[in-house]
């Protein structure tokens, strides 16, 4: 890595919230990006993360890595890709100088296609971590550090914290290189031990085949002669099968021609029935659109009509209110009218009581002086009875009055009511809300308690767990050593298993992808071990001929074998005809072990091959029983079906011709069963195997589950003071929402004090007043009553006055009946007044009613006569339809009976076609079957004897007639040949081959473990280079750690602890005692104490090997000031050689900081960046 590697920039596009292109230029010293929260400033962490190739969606806060791509805005829509280009330099990349600079580019499509770019060329993401391999700017190094993978430094496990000392040691491409050597090293003695395998193989094969060179020489003798014969016998076959053929022929031109004129008459007749059904479905279309058009009309009506009615019903009510106004105004000025004589004749009565009073006083005031006393007396009663009746017409109003107020009050009680009602509904919410909170509350506090007790515990579960572990990782390791050997035993016996059925397949793979095999002559038999040797001798390599369809196939096979020059192969059909007929119904004489047709289980479907290779095979004990039965001709078995084979349980063959094969190889049956021998053993093997991984897993499990609980003691402790600050926050946010749900609920409850209390002051109004209303009407009655009681009184004096003065007592009551007229005229005339007041009031909002109705009358009237001229026309477009409707479906009709005629003629035609097409296809299958029977004998010559029949016309001729003689001659040289079994004519050739390949083969076995054994140097020294440089990181790393964590507390100790074993698998624990604290458990330290511990762990690491960019993401948020400002300070100290960018809302980072981004989101969804630089804005 070059000293000078410096990032200059990166480039944002379409990426998470940066819609736009954004460019962060990066300068050296330190960048601080500042913004509130959710303004899009951890999204360019992400960005680094994701262009250095960071494939967890998890890891990038999404769900699925299409979340990267911005999602769209208000006024934005969704971008369809996301990119992001990183520029860095000073590194040396191998096409680049170590001054100049390098891009790299990661882009994601929204349908899932991407991209990795290194100066804008496309490339692999492996290529990517190459360049940046040790360099420090690597997603597993501390080169971007968040907050939680701060608090994941100290709440890890020991192993999990060995990229500290790997980074800082600078071992990271030896570690990879080190597993791609162990992998290739493994790789190589798997193939040592197959290659193992093969080479014994390929020996053996060789053995074997030096043996059937022998018999090559004869076999070619027989085969010339009979080759020969065959040839004759084919000439004569095919002339007779060429004349049949020439009939057919003939016979097959007429029926053509007869196929040729019906299939025209037949497409013509589907074209025009195809025409007709375009037509048909044409007129189907034009009818659904009639039904559609007519339900629309329909329903269109229906509507209208239902309008019309209402709008009808309306008018009537309308007519009807209008009438009931008339009615009433005419009441109303009658009632007027009446009103009006009444006052008239109040008037005239006035006038004529006025002139009588003054006469009648006249009167009495000659006569006052004598009745004075009398008189006053009277009068005094007679003005009590003024004042009374003066008295109830005041209560009369007052009663009037207070009903009036008693209404007014009922409804202001009834509002409250409502209102009160509403107000008790929201204060129900609002007291389960406080409810609910205060259940949160105490839950959270409870849970508060339980935690910290449980804590407790944990401390002291935690060291009988480690030790528990230990114990558990000590069997393990025993377990786990057997284990392993008992699956080299295991590997080693599956590979001479594929081995040996690489060996029983081999050699026939060519024939897989274009000739269709069915299996091989070994695949269809099984038999006793003891009988296997047997077996194998008689059959020999016609076991590993391969089992086709038929002859044609056998044909094409050997055409790809003259092709591609395999080597000679054997094949035999599925389908054929036994030479000779079982004789599994003849009894044996003593000696013979049975019929080998009998001693083998034959694969199903593959009796007849098993017939045609056995049929004539018979086991013996030994050669002595072989040649006694064939002295003695076995006269049963040759008159049964002809000459057989002996052969004896060691193998050894006599044929009928009476040579005798012996010796002994591995034959394929051989290898077959061991194959089934293996294949048990592996079973077993693999049974013992899964039996010590149970157990081993057990163990692990065990392990795990300890580890687990002691993971999770360990996380418990750690989330204490994380659940201890969450929790808090939380209570003091219930604590604050129910002090808000209180301040509602007391101002409703006082609300509705003051409606109930407004409530009860207008109901005891309304109590008062009815009360009021009562005394009234009781003191109106009193009053009445007096009044009566008074006018009793003057009545009866007035009467006891009479005698003495008549024409007074008269007077006076005249002229008191006079007065009283009057009053109560005066009284009658004010009532009379205001009710006619009342009466042209309500004339005047009647009429104003009236013309209200009217107008809406004539206006529904309108619209009435509107839509009744509309319905005619409906009515009129309905009928119009339905006759349309009509007329289309008898179309229809008759467009139906004209398909079902031309169908009817269409079939005939294709019947005829049918039975012309059999009578065709009768032909051509005779004439397929001779030209096959024909092409047989042409195909068996060019097989057998690669003869042509077509091209070696000269050589047929030359061969001259078949003799009668040569005829029986030629079934005894085939009999020969049978008993001689499969002779590979070019085993010489294939010999050679075979020697070939066994030197290749060996040439390899020796590179193979030449380049084991340098895979192995390799790995040691790779071993021995990282535990130095290892033990060296780590102690440097340890001092400096000391020495940071002294510095950004001030004082205090801690140190760095290895685990037990190597160096190259140990994990580091961390021990850290802050100034004015016993030494304790790392979760026991308060959240800006933990944060203090990590950054000095890895800004000890910054100091040893800088990183060329180190990215912190919040990292000081738990910190107070005083431990920012040793925060700052330290940053400033190592910015001389790391290019720091912070993510920050501390105003002390801020400050120390040389340049300064601005992160905001103007617009929802969008985020946007301002830049400064603090030097020259100071």
């Amino acid at each position: 890595m070059s000293c000078n590697m410096r990032i200059e920039r990166i480039e944002l596009i379409g990426f998470k919230s940066f819609s736009e292109k954004t460019a962060f230029n990066f300068h050296p010293g330190t960048t601080a990006v500042v913004g509130p929260n959710g303004c899009g400033k951890s999204n360019i962490v992400d960005a680094f993360k994701w262009v250095l190739g960071e494939q967890s969606a998890k890891s990038l806060r999404g769900d699925s890595m299409e979340d990267v791509i911005f999602s769209g805005c208000a006024s934005k829509k969704p971008k369809g890709m996301a990119e992001v280009t990183l520029y860095i330099s000073g590194i040396s990349n191998g096409s680049s100088p170590d001054s100049g600079e390098i891009s790299v580019t990661r882009r994601l499509y929204r349908s899932g296609e991407s991209a990795y770019l290194m100066n804008k060329v496309p490339c692999r993401l492996k290529d990517i971590r190459n360049v940046f391999l040790d360099t420090g700017l690597e997603l597993k190094t501390y080169s971007v550090l968040e907050q939680g993978r701060i608090d994941a430094i100290l709440n890890s496990k020991p192993h999990e914290r060995r990229f500290l000392i790997e980074e800082v040691a600078g071992v990271m491409k030896y570690n990879v290189r080190r597993e791609e050597a162990v992998r290739k090293l493994e790789a190589s003695l798997s193939n040592l031990q197959r290659l193992a395998d093969i080479v014994a193989e390929v020996k053996r094969q060789i053995n074997s085949i030096d043996r059937h060179a022998k018999r090559a020489e004869r076999y070619k003798r027989l085969f010339d002669e009979a080759k020969n014969i065959e040839l004759k016998v084919a000439v004569r076959d095919a002339a007779e099968l060429d004349n049949e053929l020439a009939n057919f022929t003939s016979s097959e031109e007429t029926l053509k021609s007869k196929e040729t004129e019906l299939s025209t008459d037949i497409h013509s007749s589907e074209a025009a029935l195809e025409e007709k059904k375009l037509v048909f479905i044409e007129e189907e279309k034009v009818l659904d659109e009639l039904h559609n058009r007519l339900s629309r009309a329909e329903r269109n009506f229906v509507e209208e009509k239902g309008r019309i009615t209402l709008l009808k019903s309306n008018c009537e009510n309308l007519t009807g209110r209008l009438e009931r106004l008339v009615a009433r105004d005419n009441e109303l000025t009658a009632a007027k009218e009446d009103t009006g004589a009444r006052i008239q004749v109040l008037e005239t009565r006035s006038q004529g009581i006025n002139t009588e009073l003054s006469e009648t006083g006249k009167v009495l005031d000659s006569r006052n002086e004598i009745f004075s006393s009398f008189e006053n007396e009277i009068v005094d009663s007679e003005q009590n009875l003024e004042v009374k009746r003066k008295d109830v017409f005041n209560k009369a109003d007052e009663i009037s009055s207070l009903k009036n107020e008693i209404s007014s009050l009922s409804l202001i009680i009834e509002n409250l009511n409502r209102k009160e009602e509403k107000n008790f509904a929201e204060i129900n919410v609002l007291k389960e809300s406080v409810s609910s909170i205060d259940a949160s509350i105490k839950q959270a506090e409870d849970e508060f308690g339980v935690r910290d007790r449980k804590l407790e515990d944990s401390n002291k579960t935690k060291q009988g767990l480690i030790e528990d572990i230990d114990g558990k990782k000590r069997a393990l390791t025993s377990k786990a050593e057997v284990l392993y050997k008992d699956r080299e035993d295991l590997a080693a016996i599956s590979s001479r298993a594929e081995s040996l059925k690489e060996l029983d397949t081999g050699g026939k793979k060519a024939f897989r992808d274009n000739i269709k095999v069915l299996c091989r002559v070994a695949d269809i038999f099984e038999t006793l071990p003891e009988h296997e040797t047997a077996i194998e001798a008689v059959l020999g390599d016609k076991l590993s001929a391969a089992v086709v369809d038929d002859d044609q196939e056998i044909k094409k096979a050997l055409d790809l074998i003259k092709k591609e020059k395999i080597n000679r192969s054997g094949f035999i059909p599925a389908n054929i005809s036994p030479a000779s007929r079982p004789l599994s119904s003849v009894p044996l004489p003593g000696g013979v072990v049975g019929y080998a047709l009998d001693l083998v289980k034959v694969r199903e479907g593959f009796d007849r091959i098993a017939a045609a290779l056995l049929s004539d095979v018979i086991i013996v004990n030994d050669l002595d029983t072989a040649f006694d039965l064939r002295h003695a001709s076995l006269q049963a078995l040759s008159k049964e079906s002809g000459p057989r084979y002996f052969v004896t349980l060691d193998g050894e063959v006599l044929e009928p011709s009476g040579v005798v094969f012996g010796g002994q190889e591995k034959g394929v049956l051989k290898i077959k069963r061991e194959i089934r021998e293996i294949q048990k053993d592996i079973e077993a093997r693999r049974s013992h195997v899964l039996s010590a991984e149970k157990e081993v897993s057990a163990i692990k499990s065990d392990i795990a589950s300890a580890e687990s609980s002691l993971a999770a003691i360990d996380s418990e402790i750690s989330e204490v003071e994380k659940v201890y600050h969450e929790l808090r926050l939380k209570i003091a946010g219930l604590h604050e929402e129910n002090g808000k749900e209180q301040r509602r609920l007391g101002l409703l409850s006082a609300e509705v004090q003051e409606e109930r209390k407004e409530k009860d002051s207008s109901i005891h109004a309304l109590d008062a007043k009815n009360r009021d209303c009562a005394v009234l009407e009781d003191q109106r009655r009193s009053i009445e009553d007096e009044i009566k009681d008074v006018q009793d009184r003057i009545t009866e004096k007035k009467f006891r006055l009479e005698t003495l003065r008549a024409e007074l007592t008269k007077a006076m009551l005249s002229r008191t009946a006079i007065r009283e007229q009057l009053d109560a005229l005066s009284r009658e005339r004010e009532r009379l007044d205001s009710d006619l007041t009342a009466i042209e009031k309500k004339k005047e909002e009647m009429s104003k009613e009236r013309v209200d109705i009217e107008t809406d009358r004539a206006r529904k009237e309108n619209e009435i006569k509107g839509k009744e001229g509309a319905l005619g026309s409906s009515v009129a477009v309905i009928s119009q339809l339905k006759e349309e409707l009509s007329s289309a479906r008898e179309k229809i009709e008759s467009k139906t009976a004209e398909l079902r005629l031309m169908e009817k003629r269409q079939k005939a035609f294709v019947d005829d076609l049918t039975s012309v097409r059999k009578e065709l296809s009768h032909a051509e299958v005779k004439k397929t079957e001779l030209s096959l029977r024909l092409g047989h004998i042409k195909e068996d010559l060019k097989r057998t004897y690669a003869v042509d029949m077509d091209s070696d016309t000269d050589e047929l001729s030359r061969l001259g007639p078949l003799l009668p003689e040569e005829e029986e001659k030629l079934n005894a040289l085939r009999e020969k040949l049978q008993g001689m079994g499969t002779v590979n004519l070019g085993t010489l050739e294939e010999l050679e081959e075979l020697k070939t390949r066994h030197d290749f083969l060996t040439k390899q076995q020796n590179d193979l473990i030449e380049s084991i054994t340098s895979l192995q140097e390799t790995i040691s020294k790779i071993n021995r280079t990282t535990q130095k440089k290892l033990a060296d990181a780590f102690e440097a790393l340890n001092e400096k750690f000391k020495e940071v964590f002294t510095v950004l507390f001030g004082k205090g100790r801690a140190e760095l602890i290895l685990t037990e074993g190597s160096i190259l698998e140990a994990g580091i624990e961390i021990v850290a005692q802050p100034p004015g604290k016993k030494l304790q458990n790392l979760m026991l330290l308060s959240g800006g104490e933990k944060a203090l511990t990590a950054l000095s762990l890895l800004f000890a690491g910054f100091m040893i090997k800088p990183t060329p960019l180190c990215l912190l993401d919040e990292v000081d948020a738990p910190l107070d000031e005083s431990n920012t400002e040793r925060f700052a300070a330290l940053l400033k100290e190592l910015v001389k050689e790391i290019q720091f960018i912070v993510i920050t809302h501390n105003r002390r980072t801020m400050e120390a900081a040389d340049y300064l981004y601005g992160v905001t989101m103007e617009e929802p969804g969008v985020s946007k960046v301002v830049s400064m630089h603090l030097a020259e804005v100071v």
